[in-house]
Formats: C-alpha cells, structure tokens, sequence
C-alpha cells in the first residue's frame, strides 16, 4: 500500500471524511477501523495514532458538526417581526442544506440517539438552549411589543416548527422517501414558516 505523507489535520480529516462516506452507507456497528484505514489509504497503526477506536472518530465528527452546523444570533439583534422571520428563514435554510457529509452526519446522529449516547444529549441541548431559545424568547417579546397572538403555546409551537422540517428533511434524505414521494424541502421550510406566522400575527 502506497502511503501518502499528509499534515496531521489533513490526515485526521481524511479519515473523518472517509468514516463519513461509510456511515452513510453502513449500520456503524458493521463499520471497522481495518476498512476506515484501507479507505484513507493509510495502515490500521497509522489511524490508532490518532484514534483509540472507531468511537473517537464517530464523536469527533459529531463534535465537529456540532459546532459548525447553524448560525446563531443574539436574541436581542433581533428587533422586528420581519428580522424575526428572516433569522428563522436562515437558520432553517441551513438546516435543509443539502450534502453529502450532512446526510452522513444525520445518519450517524440517529444512530447514536437510538443507542442514547452521550453526544446525543448534548446536540439536543445545543438545540433547546441555542435555537429554540431565541425563538422562545422572541415570541414572548413579540406578544408583548409586537402583537403576537397571546394564546400561542410557545413551547411547543417552536418544537413542532423545527421538528416537523427536520422529519421532512430525514425522510426524505436519510430514508429516500424522495425516489417515491419527493418534495422541495425549500417549500416545506417556507411553509413552515408561513404556517407559524399566521399562528402567531393577529390581525
């Protein structure tokens, strides 16, 4: 085997990015660090200086995805319905982002919840106190300054508005709904987004 020389944060991600490839094919369990390390082209010993087991690869990817995976903005920047609206337009535009990593990514975050790993509690954390928090604490602003409806039960209004995007964009991406049933997932956040403003604008 012909082993390339590689900077040590190039060879990490090359064998992230290799690991990516197989889990978006694979069950992770059936994923070995022998087949991670012929995919890198690069020895089992090799990827062991860098990675314990397949594990550490698995949470640094995670790890790497979920510090990376939307923008956040400072609740307080956010001063008008309209600016409202466009932040979640841009948060949820990334979160139908499509490629090939992310779909990996997905694939590998569903696995981990099901077994309830650790990291798993963590990106659901990220979550509630990140996005679900601006949003949160806007509606409530909103039905004091902004003539949001004060009957809307914010909590969760603002789960099922992310969630019921995020289970279009796994059915259709991560289970291949698409090849039967597809749907422009740029139509579903807009009207998602649609949907909670007529519940929120009284007029």
């Amino acid at each position: 085997m012909a082993i390339t020389r590689m900077k040590k944060e190039d060879r990490i991600q090359q064998i992230k990015d290799v690991t990516l490839s197989l889990i978006s094919k694979k069950a992770i369990s059936a994923i070995r660090t022998a087949e991670i390390a012929r995919m890198a082209n690069v020895s089992e010993a090799t990827l062991f200086k860098y990675f314990n087991n397949k594990e550490e690869i698995f949470e640094s990817i995670i790890e790497q995805f979920i510090n990376f995976e939307h923008p956040n903005v400072d609740f307080e920047e956010i001063t008008t319905p309209q600016k409202f609206r466009e932040y979640l337009n841009t948060y949820m535009s990334s979160l139908i982002n499509i490629d090939n990593n992310r779909i990996a990514f997905l694939h590998l975050l569903l696995q981990i919840s099901m077994d309830k790993h650790p990291l798993a509690i963590v990106k659901y954390n990220q979550t509630v106190n990140g996005f679900w928090n601006i949003m949160e604490n806007r509606i409530e602003y909103g039905k004091l300054h902004w003539n949001f409806n004060k009957n809307f039960n914010t909590k969760i209004q603002v789960r099922l508005f992310l969630l019921s995007v995020l289970m279009f964009l796994i059915e259709q991406e991560v289970f291949d709904a698409k090849l039967q049933d597809p749907f422009s997932l740029e139509k579903v956040k807009d009207t998602a987004i649609d949907n909670l403003f007529k519940l929120l604008i009284i007029k």
